[in-house]
């Protein structure tokens, strides 16, 4: 079946509202996806064309790309990411909230186009020592990789490199 998912950002919470997300996508396995990046009267959105089929279909352990194994786990992991850093990692965590912006601002984009908070969170806390691990963090696809990659790293071995 095909479905299409069109998730407004929330300037509140900087992020997108993913509880839509998980009340349509939450009960099925996903065979494949493309997302866009539309604006409409000065808003952005992700539009998702998902084809995928019933999760009964599928071992619900077994959908580690789809967006949810378990909606109330996904939608927990996502409210509460930063109650899991420490304080160190969240005085990182600001400090690659103020890259993202003034990458943002130099490209005009978005900061959410540069990286999500989620995804900022993440790299705080895992502190990835190498293109490889920073690429098996999820929302750090091959782009992103390529153009903020090496930068992301030198922030990171500087902010430890300080704490020493």
């Amino acid at each position: 079946m095909l479905k299409i998912v069109t998730l407004p950002f929330n300037e509140n919470i900087g992020e997108f509202e993913q509880e839509k997300l998980e009340r349509v996508l939450g009960n099925v396995q996903i065979v494949k996806y493309q997302a866009e990046l539309v604006k409409m009267e000065g808003k952005y959105y992700w539009t998702a064309f998902v084809e995928c089929e019933k999760a009964d279909k599928f071992n619900k352990n077994s959908g580690k790309d789809n967006f949810t194994q378990d909606g109330k786990e996904f939608k927990e992991t996502n409210k509460n990411y930063m109650e899991y850093l420490t304080e160190d990692e969240m005085e990182l965590y600001k400090i690659l909230k103020e890259w993202r912006a003034g990458e943002a601002q130099l490209l005009g984009y978005p900061p959410y186009i540069i990286a999500s908070n989620q995804l900022l969170a993440n790299i705080a806390k895992t502190n990835p020592k190498n293109i490889e691990e920073l690429s098996q963090l999820k929302g750090m696809g091959k782009r992103k990789i390529r153009d903020y990659g090496e930068e992301l790293l030198l922030i990171l071995e500087n902010f430890y490199d300080m704490k020493s």
